[in-house]
């Protein structure tokens, strides 16, 4: 009895002794520098690891009103866009890696008889009197080289990488979520405008007729009106295709496609000119994609330090326990072993090679993003600055002259001063001139969208609406 007490003492403080000896040093992690959050998040709350499977939102079950404002879209996109939501559980996987890189390995018991007579059998009494001999061994790896600590870096990097993804995947659904915006406010004003020249249209060939009868125009004359009603009509046909695609679009990016035919914008897009003032230095930008691809390079630089510390030799320390059955055995023995891998066949030098080859592919992502960033600032703000500045000349100059034209020209033909060649040149002007406005206003919109998106820096927290994917920031894993 003393003797298994002893060997069971002995066992329990080997293994003690080895899971102290391979608890790794703690390595630095480098911290992204991120933003103070404005406001809460609106995205759904990653769940905790292990829970059970999380029940729909139910804010995404229940669909909002058909006429949208734009901060309702915005809201429900962050909780409801299918891509999105794909992104956050990518993260979530990530941060359950991380728990996997800290386990220790686990412990190897083996357990074993021998020295049965295939004759005598056993032989009599209780179990430590027969004539069986008992093994048993437990060994334990312990790592060296700090191998669990890379681990748990490279994890910790790669989760914060996927939680830049997540906040990139956010800002372009945002980016789609303005673009199908302003289609859809385009649509809707388009197929308004129509509505207004079909009616314009529609007056016109009813003085038209009237002056027919009484003898005033010419039967030729009342058919080139009746041309231009029609091709109004088939414009307006047009329109509703246009306008029933926009809502299409937008009923896919807010997971309500049973809404779509009734989707209405109640605002246009809010646009926000971006004065010289706010132009971004090169190296400022902190687009959600350029944060991510520094996160993805620290992960693959501590990748590549864990494949070269795989030349550190990890040891395996044993503990065995023998029982040799009397009268030819000696009762109970103890022994300890040790074990070392011999780098006799290789030295692991395709496992580092391809680490090393990780870094620098993640090295040249990163670069490439950083410059294509920068190039990016300069040509988005002059997109932005030349679709504003012909805004406004035609709001301001082309547009009032020619509705004023066509005020006079409709009121010269009314009292049978001028010719209907004259009202229908007039008219098609001030449609022309009625939807290019409308068209500069939303290429203005979109490219101030896309320079609002694209343009991204610490203080663009703000943005009320790019903003929010810079909130989706790495915290502590």
């Amino acid at each position: 009895m003393a003797c298994r007490r002893l060997a069971i003492l002995a066992l329990a403080g080997l293994l003690t002794a080895g899971a102290h000896a391979q608890t790794p040093v703690p390595s630095p992690v480098p911290q992204t520098h991120t933003p103070t959050p404005s406001s809460a998040p609106l995205w759904p709350a990653p769940r905790p690891l292990g829970a059970a499977t999380a029940a729909p939102d139910p804010d995404c079950i229940a669909l909002p009103a058909p006429s949208l404002d734009w901060s309702a879209a915005q809201r429900r996109l962050a909780r409801c866009n299918r891509d999105l939501r794909l992104a956050l559980r990518a993260t979530e996987s990530q941060r359950a890696d991380i728990v996997t890189a800290g386990q220790r390995p686990n412990p190897t018991l083996g357990v074993g008889i021998g020295s049965v007579n295939p004759v005598l059998g056993p032989g009599p009494g209780g179990v430590l009197d027969k004539q069986i001999d008992y093994v048993a061994r437990l060994d334990q790896p312990i790592e060296r080289g700090n191998k669990r600590g890379l681990r748990v870096e490279s994890a910790e990097q790669a989760w914060r990488a996927a939680r830049w993804n997540a906040a990139d995947t956010l800002r372009q659904q945002q980016l789609a979520l303005a673009q199908a915006w302003i289609d859809l406010w385009g649509a809707q004003q388009r197929l308004a405008l129509q509505q207004e020249v079909l009616g314009l249209y529609r007056r016109t060939l009813d003085g038209a007729r009237r002056r027919e009868k009484a003898g005033d125009v010419a039967t030729a004359d009342v058919a080139r009106i009746e041309l231009d009603v029609q091709r109004a009509e088939a414009e307006r046909v047009v329109g509703e295709g246009e306008l029933a695609r926009a809502r299409n679009v937008i009923a896919s990016l807010l997971a309500m496609e049973p809404s779509a035919p009734m989707l209405q914008a109640a605002e246009p897009w809010p646009a926000a000119d971006v004065s010289g003032a706010a132009r971004l230095a090169p190296g400022e930008a902190e687009r959600p994609d350029l944060l991510a691809a520094r996160a993805q390079q620290a992960a693959a630089d501590a990748q590549s330090r864990l494949a070269t510390s795989l030349r550190t030799r990890d040891v395996s320390i044993g503990v065995q326990v023998e029982r040799y059955a009397p009268p030819a055995g000696s009762g109970w023995l103890l022994g300890a072993f040790v074990s070392v891998p011999l780098f006799v066949s290789h030295r692991f030098e395709g496992e580092i090679a391809r680490a090393e080859a990780d870094r620098d592919t993640a090295l040249e992502s990163r670069v490439r993003i950083e410059q294509q960033a920068r190039a990016d600032q300069q040509r988005l703000l002059d997109a932005q600055a030349a679709a504003g500045a012909r805004r406004r000349a035609i709001e301001r100059d082309a547009l009032p002259l020619a509705e004023r034209v066509a005020a006079n020209a409709d009121l010269a033909y009314r009292k049978g001063a001028g010719t209907v060649l004259e009202l229908l040149d007039a008219l098609r002007q001030l449609r022309a001139l009625q939807r290019e406005d409308l068209d500069a206003r939303l290429d203005h919109d979109r490219a101030d969208a896309a320079a609002r998106a694209e343009m991204l820096t610490a203080a663009a927290a703000a943005d009320p609406v790019f903003g929010e994917s810079l909130q989706l920031r790495p915290t502590t894993p």
